[in-house]
């Protein structure tokens, strides 16, 4: 499969006029979070041709699926993604994006890595030059997100279920909102509840202290059954997208590492727990109160991290720079070795071989 799915990414690049740079297995087989049901992804770097690049037509992405062709070796398809060298390291790393951060620390596992270009490994070799730990919150919003249908709703709706128990329970609902605004925060633990004053803030909705009760417990009414029955089995165990959740703490346990150690490390050293959750064999209210409590504790580790990251712009341009420059200095033109790779290329599918070493000879060399 691996000299495979290599063919198929340089074939990939070749067809766009571009060059592979980087080829890495990506997903739970980088994590080592692999199980029965898991797909085999791909990602890499590529480099377009200078000529794109100047008439404004290189792509930010490549992207190829196998469908069937590689089904009896892995039992699922293989999905290649390609980024250009200039959008991973100008606009998607800056930006904190979690696939791009992954991919910056993907060498660690060896075992994964296809194909690594030299002209990368400044950029392997100095990850907290190229990242921002500072204001980075990816982690966390991409936790926050892959627990959002199951968990953050699940508990939403413990509270608003909380808030709609103690006004269902009032002898009557005449009145207005205000004298009640404290007795519902304390009902609802104060999660995702405030009295500000003015406004009660319950689960992202702020209502006026001036609502008449009736109309606040018909908006309370309206709000449980905006979140449907998924997030309602979730607070049964019901239901939930184990898969979602074991990403939702993938992501903590990264965050937690990177600001501990300055790096991560692949495969990740949860994986056997991260393993657990995603076959589901970890009770839901247990993970929520789990993922909710640790990207509290994580987050407060952002101000106290020693390895502090800050994106160096100039530094991510010099390298991409480099990456074309490095054609310059070379006896042979950009263009002249694009030609001899492909020619390699068409030898190796023509012939069923794999090279492995090729140079100039003669004068040349």
């Amino acid at each position: 499969m691996r000299n495979e799915a290599l063919k198929a990414a340089e074939r990939l690049c070749l067809e766009n006029g571009a060059r592979l740079l980087y080829l890495v297995l990506f997903g739970s087989e980088l994590y080592g979070t692999v199980t029965s049901k898991s797909d085999t992804d791909l990602r890499g770097i590529f480099l377009p041709s200078i000529e794109s690049v100047i008439l404004g037509e290189d792509k930010k992405s490549l992207h190829f699926s196998t469908g069937d062709n590689f089904s009896r070796n892995c039992g699922s398809d293989i999905d290649i993604d390609l980024w250009s060298a200039r959008h991973w390291l100008t606009k998607l790393l800056p930006s904190g994006d979690t696939g791009a951060l992954d991919l910056l620390f993907s060498p660690s596992n060896r075992d994964c890595v296809f194909m690594r270009d030299p002209l990368l490994d400044v950029a392997f070799n100095n990850p907290l030059r190229l990242i921002n730990t500072a204001n980075n919150t990816a982690y966390a919003e991409y936790s926050l997100s892959q627990a959002k249908k199951y968990g953050i709703k699940g508990s939403r709706l413990g509270t608003l279920r909380a808030a709609r128990k103690f006004v269902r329970n009032l002898p009557d609902f005449g009145g207005r909102l205000e004298p009640y605004m404290d007795d519902i925060v304390r009902a609802c633990d104060g999660k995702f509840c405030e009295n500000n004053g003015e406004f009660l803030a319950l689960c992202g909705k702020m209502h006026h202290k001036g609502v008449p009760m009736a109309e606040f417990s018909a908006h309370l009414d309206a709000d449980v059954a905006r979140y449907g029955t998924r997030a309602d089995e979730a607070q049964r165990n019901h239901g939930v997208d184990y898969k979602a959740l074991s990403h939702a703490l993938r992501a903590i346990d990264q965050m937690e590492e990177l600001f501990d150690t300055g790096k991560i490390v692949f495969p990740l050293a949860t994986r056997e727990k991260l393993v657990r959750v995603k076959r589901g064999e970890i009770p839901w209210p247990e993970l929520e109160q789990v993922i909710l409590a640790r990207l509290a504790e994580v987050d407060a580790k952002r101000a106290n991290t020693l390895y502090v990251g800050v994106y160096d712009e100039a530094f991510a341009k010099k390298i991409l720079l480099d990456c074309y420059g490095r054609g310059e200095t070379e006896a042979l033109s950009g263009d002249v070795a694009d030609e001899i790779r492909k020619k390699l290329l068409e030898m190796e599918h023509g012939h069923n071989v794999k090279i492995v070493y090729a140079t100039e000879a003669g004068s040349r060399a």
